[in-house]
């Protein structure tokens, strides 16, 4: 399904770029997929193929204008309707947004923190992980009070741990080795 969603979602970060509606359509995008996550009739009612694409068209239509949907997003999942490839909408969400950040030149980054962070000490922390990748970036933040104090971010597959947790390691393991 990997190649599939990413199919979708290059040509969906195409159109959305191309009309400048690129962050409608991540919003959109996010709003429905909560939406069927939300509603467990919803899903079952796009994952059972006796009922037919027509019915289905006609109810997110229905469902597309009273949330105010966009054209570009409604007629995404239309098509993803006709193609029967609703239930691959997370992969496809997720995929897109991927495919958009690297276009735009945006990193995501996970930050989780034991405590909340306020506005300043967030803006200190994407500008400084935007001059250590050179590129913008994005953050994604998480909060795990076992971390006692610290930060550890996440920038695809390198973590940077400043927890005090690991520093207090970090010491034992330097004054075991003594």
């Amino acid at each position: 399904m990997a190649a599939i969603a990413n199919r979708y979602a290059k040509a969906l970060v195409d159109v959305s770029l191309k009309l400048g509606h690129q962050e409608q359509v991540t919003q959109e995008l996010l709003r429905f997929e909560e939406l069927i996550n939300s509603q467990k009739d919803l899903a079952l009612f796009y994952s059972n193929p006796a009922i037919a694409v027509a019915k289905k068209k006609a109810a997110t239509r229905e469902i597309l204008t009273k949330l105010a949907f966009g054209p570009t997003t409604a007629n995404f999942l239309l098509v993803l309707i006709d193609n029967h490839r609703v239930g691959g909408l997370p992969e496809i969400r997720k995929a897109f947004q991927q495919e958009l950040n690297h276009r735009m030149g945006v990193t995501q980054a996970e930050v989780t923190t034991a405590a909340d962070l306020d506005a300043e000490t967030r803006q200190k922390l994407e500008a400084r992980l935007g001059a250590l990748t050179g590129k913008k970036v994005a953050l994604r933040f998480a909060r795990n009070p076992g971390l006692i104090g610290g930060v550890v971010t996440r920038i695809g597959d390198t973590i940077y741990d400043g927890s005090i947790r690991q520093q207090l390691n970090s010491i034992k393991s330097r004054l075991s080795s003594d």
